[in-house]
């Protein structure tokens, strides 16, 4: 049967890419046949198949739909900010039209991905069968990153291989298993097989890159109920893993290596980046990578803590959108009440005054100061401001002076219940004693994996960076066969050596077979991958993504989850009005 779509775009104009050479068609009059016909124009046809990846995607608000509404996050301050994606619209009305950029992006390119596999023959000067092979790969590639997308986030959904020239009234929708069988795992494997070991240019895949999402992609299947691809998944890891030397990626020695401005965009480890750089065109337009402004606390809360001024210092951003949930923070947390180092590797807990702070009787009062701080005392410029505690680090002996002290001690205690929800209340025993909104709430962990600095503004008073925003890296691999190893085989050495691998790199203490199960391969993927776009795909996959979970890991989130609707997200509102079949087709519950 033939599958129908209508695509909310027709081919995009007179944009620009954000690397310097990917410079996208301007169809503005000239024909797609003639410019398909030599290389240059078909470089500006593949180039229009990345844009919506820096649009939309990867550095721009990807991480709301990939890491909110999950065990591992809840809103800034717990508040209901962004309340669609953190806390499923808090137990209103989701908004129909809260994922459509995703939506809309990824139909547009895909449209161009499926002109440009579509035009491939009819290129006049291919030096040789290789280059034209290459060059469509790049197609195939993303067109399967796009879909992997689509179906993770929305389920069953309109499925195309083939260029669409006019508006298509009906639109059938295909189950996410079937899209997976039909492109997005053959799509990777020819992908796969035809892209260059090393890329020509920053933005390009490679190789490793169409394996890095092959393994995830086959492992992903597993959430559909299907086995059949979890050995490729397997083989597929364990050819990166074992070949480091042929596809020009491994390790670093250092987990923080993978985040320093020094790596940045050269990045050994990462199998695919999304490039940004203010020289180049309309990117500008969309402020460039925005992910590192999304994990901050509020230090400015504190009146030691000044935010003007300081815009382009690192570990200095305020009012971010995500706050570690109890559940994150706990994983961190060892039995043997040691911390796993990539605590103290992934996040910022520590701020120090950057004015000469005296404090006021209205600062005494709200943070509940003892009587040996009194106004004036002084916290000079550069003296420890701010600083969160882990029960399990050494700073949480002098605790129980926290009150005493003229700068901020936050106690674990003080921002999270036994509950394991956020508090948001907290009890006043030394200045007008009673119950007040939590003071302390403002300050918390903040992940710092895309501080990685280039930080620039293009536009007055206009933060931004240049910073390469990274897809998948390699130690995600090592987790993707550990994971199939436990499902072909069971909880074996051979699944605890890939995590080991890993553990063994944080400096970490290393596990035996007997540790994993399910919920261990989630905590550990938490603790290596926390922010990097995908714990709400390992929910889906794991079979997580369910009220009971998340109540359970996450309550503050948990509480607002409909079993049924709220494992895909909604059909956006344009597309089911431009259908001539809408009946049926928007997903349950919305």
């Amino acid at each position: 049967m033939k599958k129908k779509s209508i695509f909310p775009y027709l081919i995009s104009a007179g944009l620009m890419i954000s690397s310097c050479s990917l410079e996208e068609f301007n169809p503005s009059g000239v024909t797609v046949d003639k410019v398909a016909e030599s290389k240059t124009g078909f470089d500006k046809l593949i180039n229009s198949c990345y844009f919506d990846l820096s649009r939309y995607f990867y550095g721009r608000n990807l991480l709301l739909v990939t890491e909110g509404g999950t065990d591992i996050w809840t809103a800034d301050l717990n508040s209901n900010n962004n309340q669609n994606y953190m806390k499923y619209a808090s137990g209103g009305a989701m908004s129909i039209d809260m994922a459509k950029d995703f939506w809309n992006g990824s139909y547009d390119a895909i449209n161009y991905c499926n002109l440009v596999i579509g035009r491939v023959d009819q290129v006049q000067d291919f030096a040789n069968d290789q280059e034209k092979r290459e060059k469509v790969s790049e197609a195939h590639f993303l067109r399967a990153l796009y879909y992997f997308h689509l179906v993770e986030q929305f389920g069953a959904c309109p499925l195309t291989t083939t260029e669409t020239t006019n508006a298509e009234t009906e639109s059938i929708r295909t189950e996410p298993l079937e899209i997976y069988e039909q492109v997005i795992l053959p799509d990777l494997r020819f992908a796969a097989d035809n892209l260059p070991l090393v890329a020509k240019e920053p933005g390009r895949p490679t190789k490793k890159a169409a394996l890095g999402l092959l393994a995830r992609a086959a492992l992903q299947t597993k959430g559909y109920g299907s086995t059949a691809n979890l050995e490729e998944a397997l083989a597929t890891a364990k050819k990166l893993i074992d070949n480091p030397g042929t596809y020009g990626t491994g390790l670093f020695a250092d987990f923080t290596d993978n985040f320093n401005e020094a790596n940045n965009k050269n990045n050994l480890e990462s199998l695919f980046q999304i490039t940004y750089s203010q020289n180049y065109g309309s990117t500008n337009v969309y402020d460039h990578n925005n992910d590192f402004k999304r994990f901050y606390c509020t230090p400015t809360a504190f009146g030691a803590i000044q935010s003007a001024g300081f815009q382009l210092q690192i570990g200095r951003w305020t009012t971010g959108n995500f706050m570690p949930s109890k559940y994150l923070l706990d994983v961190f947390r060892n039995a043997d009440g040691t911390l796993d180092p990539r605590y103290a590797m992934s996040f910022q807990t520590a701020w120090t005054a950057n004015v000469n702070y005296s404090w006021s009787q209205d600062a005494i009062v709200q943070y509940d100061r003892r009587s040996n701080i009194g106004v004036g005392t002084q916290l000079e410029d550069g003296a420890l401001a701010i600083k969160f505690v882990l029960p399990e680090e050494d700073e949480y002996t002098t605790i129980s002076q926290k009150l005493a002290l003229p700068y901020l001690l936050i106690d674990y205690n003080d921002l999270y219940g036994t509950d394991r929800k956020v508090r948001m209340k907290y009890t006043r025993t030394n200045q007008q004693p009673g119950l007040v909104d939590n003071p302390f709430i403002s300050f918390y962990p903040s992940l710092t994996k895309f501080n990685s600095g280039h930080l620039v503004m293009p536009r007055s008073n206009t933060y931004t960076s240049d910073a390469n925003a990274s897809v998948m890296r390699l130690a995600e691999v090592y987790l993707i066969a550990a994971e199939a190893e436990f499902y072909l085989r069971g909880a074996n050495a051979a699944a605890a050596n890939y995590i080991n691998v890993l553990r063994q790199r944080a400096k970490a203490s290393l596990i035996t077979a007997g540790t994993i199960d399910l919920q261990f391969l989630l905590d550990e993927r938490a603790r290596e991958l926390c922010g990097e776009y995908g714990r709400w795909y390992d929910l889906k996959r794991t079979g997580k993504l369910t009220k009971a979970y998340l109540t359970e890991k996450n309550p503050d989130v948990g509480q607002y989850f409909i079993e049924g609707t709220h494992q895909v997200r909604p059909i956006p509102q344009g597309q089911v009005d431009a259908i001539s079949n809408p009946e049926g087709y928007q997903n349950p519950g919305y």
